[in-house]
């Protein structure tokens, strides 16, 4: 994997680039679809009890409040940390097998596709065997950024903007590109260098420059990225959401800016 591509010939590069740009366009508008079901879907949660400026104008106040925070209702942080991780950067794969390689950082960027320039500073893990094959690998790699793309989407469709115009979100405004990069931050954590099986949360600094860029005013006191409160749920249940790491990134103890 670490090999191959400095060779490509100038326009085989283009060629690539011009397929990466196709892919993710297809994603986005697969993914746009996937929003409008996750709206009609999502199991709206019960107020948790803030109190309401009646002078103020909201703005931006979103379900989820952060990019990619919650899916169909259920927070993500959550989901991810019952799973086991595996960091990819300097990976042996098929390690038994004559097709063994080393995954190095600048392939696995770029295997994140929509997410590459935004993983290109960290070594992100995935969640999947420690021995998986080079093929379930990138696999599941796909699998992290389509649900990166559709928390994006979701998102970006959340605050009235339209996706037509805003599929390079690189190319836009910090507001896009603070959910461009809490989306991608969430699917794509930063390997635990000490226990690389655990899920490393995105940083609060991360989430306070997605509010501030985008000025969202719940015109409450809930919007805020680092919290533990209980939620009531409409069926009458309730859960334990919690937030945001509570340090300023880049760090080893959070994922992101």
């Amino acid at each position: 994997l670490g090999q191959t591509r400095e060779h490509q010939p100038r326009s085989m590069k283009a060629e690539s680039a011009q397929m990466a740009f196709k892919r993710i366009g297809t994603l986005l508008l697969v993914s746009a679809v996937d929003a409008a079901k996750v709206a009609s879907q999502t199991q709206a949660p019960a107020t948790v009890g803030y109190t309401k400026d009646p002078l103020c104008i909201e703005t931006n106040c979103v379900n989820p409040l952060v990019p990619g925070l919650e899916e169909f209702g259920v927070n993500v942080f959550s989901e991810y940390e019952t799973k086991s991780w595996t960091c990819l950067e300097g990976k042996l794969t098929n390690e038994r097998a004559a097709t063994a390689a080393v995954l190095l950082r600048a392939n696995l960027s770029q295997e994140a596709g929509f997410c590459k320039d935004v993983v290109a500073d960290y070594a992100y893990a995935v969640p999947m065997a420690e021995e998986s094959t080079v093929e379930e690998t990138m696999m599941g790699v796909q699998v992290q950024q389509k649900r990166a793309v559709n928390a994006y989407v979701a998102h970006l469709t959340a605050l009235g903007r339209d996706l037509w115009h805003h599929q390079k979100p690189w190319e836009h405004d910090e507001c896009i590109q603070a959910v461009w990069k809490m989306s991608c931050y969430t699917h794509f954590p930063r390997c635990d260098e000490v226990d690389k099986e655990k899920y490393i949360r995105p940083c609060a600094s991360g989430c306070d420059s997605y509010l501030r860029h985008c000025n969202v005013n719940c015109c409450d006191e809930g919007a805020h990225c680092v919290f533990s409160h209980h939620k009531q749920l409409s069926d009458g249940s309730s859960i334990v959401d919690t937030g945001y790491v509570n340090h300023k990134g880049p760090s080893s103890l959070c994922t992101g800016m």
